[in-house]
């Protein structure tokens, strides 16, 4: 027995000490994937909804490979540009929407080839504000830039931005729950014998196009302005302004702007089949400041069907107030994707993957659309290769 706890202490000295050579990524801003190269055959059953909500999705009937291509990454964990080029005029920074993991050719080299200029993808996954802001300090004024862009995805941005840490590697009870958290055999994707009821995916009916699509139900909730303060009193809002300033700092001289990316949530919410916007009614929440740290939480508010047109309507309360604070911040400027996908998901197009919260290569092609003729048509700003 005492064998048994000197070997425990020492296990958990070199979880606190050394915790990155057992765990891996302790924190969200470290980069796991530097020099590496890897095939990717994106399935439906890979989308991170199955990890999300585990046992509330339908197994996919045809689970063939929606995606194929090779992704490779710097010695900084960045994702290799598509064309190398001399310099990169424009640099995006983001998350796992301008990452592009599970897409060939991600928003940023579809600018570069549209453009005709050097882009650098500086995305990754699980990215926040205080993350993308760090990145920025890191690689944004390695060169001179002509844009510097921030690819904001309204899903979940906002709440990164308070959250606790990755891994608390100062405590003993983190660190273990950590290391068998990742000992853990991955959940399969049937549910449990207690779960025989489905709740995704949702049917979607656009016009004589029909879909069955996933969702990431608090996406929806977030996009809602909170009933007792506005965005803007809160600490979430505090730290996307801090990120942008850092930005700027990183790269004084660069034209800046943030690209609002909106949800599948709030894009398809309108074509969901009634009886399925009723279960989207009835386990509603709402935003409400929390009265210690003023930080945005989530509380349920139930709705009912009476309520419908009023909450699709609520769904571009975050978008306006991020509008309001890009304006708020001297020489920002807003590019919002949403009229743009709106227009096309109301005639029929699936610009994100049935069964995960990013956008398929239809999305990304549109957001590079999107972008480049907002950057062509900048007043103060001039592109050249």
């Amino acid at each position: 027995l005492g064998g048994c706890i000197v070997a425990l202490l020492l296990l958990t000295l070199l979880l606190l000490l050394f915790p990155g050579l057992i765990l891996g990524a302790t924190s969200y801003a470290e980069r796991s994937s530097a020099n590496q190269q890897v095939t990717v055959a994106f399935k439906p059953s890979d989308g991170d909804l199955f990890v999300a909500l585990p046992g509330s999705i339908r197994p996919p009937d045809d689970d063939t490979p929606q995606s194929s291509f090779t992704v490779a990454w710097d010695a900084d964990g960045f994702r290799l540009p598509a064309q190398p080029a001399a310099t990169y005029p424009i640099a995006v920074f983001g998350d796992s929407f301008t990452e592009g993991f599970n897409v060939p050719t991600p928003y940023a080299d579809g600018l570069a080839a549209l453009l005709g200029v050097g882009v650098r993808n500086y995305g990754y996954r699980a990215y926040g504000p205080a993350e993308v802001a760090q990145a920025a300090e890191q690689v944004a004024g390695v060169e001179a830039r002509q844009w510097v862009l921030y690819g904001y995805f309204s899903g979940n941005d906002l709440g990164d931005a308070v959250r606790p840490p990755k891994i608390d590697t100062r405590s003993p009870v983190a660190v273990w729950d950590a290391l068998l958290t990742k000992l853990r055999p991955r959940a399969t994707l049937q549910p449990s014998v207690e779960t025989p009821h489905y709740d995704f995916p949702m049917p979607v009916i656009i016009g004589g196009q029909y879909y069955e699509l996933a969702f990431l139900w608090y996406y929806w909730w977030w996009q809602r302005v909170p009933t007792d303060a506005a965005f803007a009193e809160s600490q979430n809002f505090a730290v996307v302004g801090n990120a942008l300033d850092t930005i700027v700092a990183a790269s004084p001289g660069a034209c800046r702007a943030l690209i609002f990316i909106p949800t599948k949530e709030q894009l398809y919410y309108r074509y969901i089949y009634d009886t399925e916007r009723r279960w989207v009614l009835e386990n509603a929440h709402k935003l409400a400041l929390e009265a210690t740290d003023n930080t945005l939480q989530l509380i349920p508010a139930p709705l009912t069907p009476a309520d419908d047109a009023v909450f699709a309507a609520s769904l571009t309360g975050q978008r306006d107030a991020i509008a309001a604070l890009v304006a708020q911040h001297p020489g920002w400027v807003l590019i919002d994707l949403t009229p743009t996908f709106e227009a096309a998901v109301g005639q029929g197009a699936l610009l994100y993957y049935p069964y995960d919260s990013h956008w398929n290569q239809a999305g990304h092609d549109l957001a590079v659309q999107t972008i480049a003729a907002w950057l062509r048509a900048a007043p103060s700003c001039t592109l050249a290769p």
